[in-house]
């Protein structure tokens, strides 16, 4: 059964289409696309693997959105969920319990952070939920950062996380790089994030008005809205200024982005 959360955003996809700025053309204007979890779905490839994040470099996908989790032997691996349940039939396998070693043999498709960074470092902008505490795994900041040292803070990734908590554990990462996660407790977030000067907030479009946004961007924050599923929605995000927008439907909306681009000067001698 969908969550109340899901059904809000639904919701607000399909009322967006007759909000103001939902037919303005998308020419001229920086689209910052954010894919959760790669580009995954039907016909693509599995949330949270190599296939699904090269896809969306390939297509020209500004950032992607994953997940990092710590193995057993303190290596970050990718993978949303605690356990391998949900997409590998497998929810015996808890990744802090598994050595890297364990996991790699039964699901070999779950990727190091290392081998992501290795990849794609620097071809697309990486946006990293830590999905761990530090006060609960020390080490985890360490092991993190360890497989970050060929990349810029803010230019090349930012550390996200739901509780705003979690970002603490990195106090050589520059505030700007720190996003805060909000979805139905936006209000408690948002004074989180002020209060511990973190750089950037995340959200619900449906939650994050235009009012707040404002706000935001006036105080040196960075927006991110999401989730985004039709064209209008994005479109819609763009016109009120959105910094970043997330959605579950990369390939479809990027391609929408350069069907609208200016086209390209033709050139003469």
């Amino acid at each position: 059964m969908p969550s109340p959360s899901s059904l809000l955003n639904s919701l607000a996809n399909c009322l967006w289409v007759l909000a103001p700025g939902s037919r303005t053309p998308l020419r001229g204007r920086e689209v910052r696309l954010v894919a959760h979890r790669g580009a995954h779905g039907p016909g693509l490839a599995q949330e949270n693997t190599l296939e699904a994040f090269a896809l969306c470099a390939r297509a020209g996908v500004w950032a992607v959105e994953t997940d990092v989790r710590l193995t057993a032997d303190g290596h970050p691996v990718i993978c949303h969920d605690p356990h391998c349940g949900r997409l590998h039939g497998r929810p015996d396998l808890v990744i802090a319990e598994c050595t890297l070693e364990r996991l790699r043999a039964d699901i070999p498709a779950i990727p190091t952070l290392s081998e992501l960074v290795h990849h794609l470092g620097g071809q697309v902008h990486l946006m990293l939920e830590l999905k761990e505490s530090w006060r609960q795994r020390p080490e985890y900041p360490a092991r993190v950062l360890a497989c970050l040292t060929e990349l810029q803070p803010v230019c090349d990734f930012h550390l996200l996380s739901l509780v705003p908590d979690h970002l603490e554990g990195f106090p050589t990462v520059p505030r700007a790089a720190c996003v805060d996660v909000a979805w139905m407790n936006t209000r408690r977030i948002i004074a989180e994030n002020a209060a511990l000067g973190h750089g950037a907030v995340a959200g619900s479009f449906a939650l994050l008005g235009r009012r707040r946004l404002r706000q935001l961007q006036a105080s040196g924050r960075q927006v991110g809205t999401g989730f985004v599923s039709r064209a209008g929605a994005l479109r819609r995000e763009v016109y009120r200024g959105a910094d970043w927008i997330f959605t579950d439907h990369a390939l479809a909306l990027q391609s929408l982005v350069h069907s609208e681009a200016p086209p390209a000067s033709a050139h003469t001698d």
